[in-house]
């Protein structure tokens, strides 16, 4: 009989201690490693000469991400366990079932004869409501204000639609939560990454664990807590997260980072390294906010970095948003955009920093402080043209600076 090379995982660690030393005496078996954390599963089985991974218990580690790797690699999934809900979680990865009690010959026999299945589809907890929209804000290097874009189209979309959800996606580092002037410690994206490749995320833990971002402001998941740890952000998980907000939110903005480029890592679940939660991100999103800051390196920066969306199969589904824009150069930024492009921003933000900057000393939107400024109004542009209803505003409003 050819000897089954097999690995460990321990739910309940005492139980797999016993266990390992019995499939480790075993003739037939060759006990490669016993696993103590998700990086290593992933590496044994992306390592390959794996037949199958006994898992004794459930641990909390243990994903869909790891489970379909194993079944597309035909490794089979055995699990040990009395207990009624790890069963059903065990079955729902896709394992063959075994009390706890089982001989190590029997557990050679179920490795040898069980085909490796692939885990259940995902069945969605949420509601049956109209399929929400993820907006993913994206600009090039150089500041071109895409956090605060982000931030303010959030705020702006929020007014209107109370179900509206703002991710910090910045792989680089975030700043969203101190634009908004947030001190507390939230939730971020590594809980939310992880709870999502679990299955334990839906729209209601994200309200319950999150805060909103003032009265009437997005719900917020804030970014990295440091920019080093982004590997800690499974490709799944992040997928998965995004699937969450989308079925939970009616709106959905994600401020994505400047880099798009593909950049392959070693780290298991890396996917194409630092810059993939960007790229999937952009891939997901039914629309693309582009922002340009419009000086002359900024809109080289822009127009370099456009390539990189087009790359990635996002033309069609783009806007663009001009910002720091002197009202007397909108005509030809537009035609600028036109000629190389082939499309005109949708929206011109003027260049008013003592607004910004007021704003951001007191960590609140621009729309907080001057509700009847260009720049709400350029933002409540882009909104609408996104899908929100936006009331009328009248022009007596306007001047007042009173619109809401």
């Amino acid at each position: 009989m050819t000897t089954l090379r097999i690995v460990t995982l321990a739910g309940d660690p005492e139980a797999e201690a016993l266990l390992a030393g019995r499939l480790g005496a075993h003739r037939d078996l060759d006990l490669v490693l016993r696993c103590v954390d998700r990086v290593e599963l992933l590496a044994t089985i992306r390592g390959g000469s794996l037949d199958a991974i006994v898992c004794v218990g459930v641990p909390a580690w243990l994903d869909r991400q790891s489970a379909n790797e194993a079944a597309d690699a035909g490794i089979r999934l055995v699990g040990l366990s009395d207990d009624s809900m790890e069963i059903e979680r065990l079955k729902r990865l896709g394992a063959a079932i075994l009390p706890s009690d089982v001989s190590p010959s029997s557990i050679v026999d179920s490795c040898s004869v069980v085909a490796s299945e692939a885990p259940a589809p995902l069945t969605s907890a949420q509601p049956r409501l109209p399929k929400g929209k993820i907006i993913a804000v994206w600009g090039p290097k150089g500041a071109p204000g895409r956090t605060t874009l982000a931030v303010e189209l959030a705020a702006e979309l929020s007014s209107s639609e109370p179900e509206t959800l703002l991710i910090d996606g910045d792989p680089y580092g975030g700043d969203c939560l101190q634009i908004l002037g947030v001190i507390e410690e939230l939730p971020t994206i590594v809980w939310a990454a992880r709870m999502a490749a679990k299955e334990e995320l839906d729209g209601a833990r994200l309200s319950l664990d999150l805060r909103r971002a003032g009265r009437s402001g997005p719900v917020l998941l804030p970014g990295l807590p440091r920019s080093e740890m982004w590997p800690e952000v499974s490709d799944y998980g992040w997928r998965q997260l995004l699937t969450v907000a989308r079925a939970s939110f009616r709106f959905t903005v994600c401020d994505v980072g400047f880099c798009l480029e593909p950049a392959d890592s070693s780290l298991p679940g890396a996917g194409e390294g630092r810059n993939r939660i960007a790229r999937t991100a952009v891939r997901e999103a039914e629309r693309v906010v582009a922002v340009c800051r419009c000086d002359a390196v900024g809109v080289k920066n822009f127009l370099w970095g456009f390539e990189q969306l087009r790359e990635l199969g996002r033309d069609d589904d783009v806007v663009i948003v001009a910002n720091r824009v002197r009202p007397a150069e909108q005509r030809a930024l537009g035609d600028l955009f036109r000629k190389h492009l082939g499309k005109r921003p949708i929206a011109y933000l003027p260049d008013v920093p003592t607004e910004f900057g007021r704003a951001l000393q007191a960590g609140v939107p621009v729309r907080e402080m001057k509700r009847g400024s260009d720049v709400t109004a350029g933002i409540r542009s882009l909104a609408a043209s996104l899908g929100a209803r936006i009331p009328s505003v009248g022009m007596m409003a306007r001047f007042a600076g009173t619109a809401s």
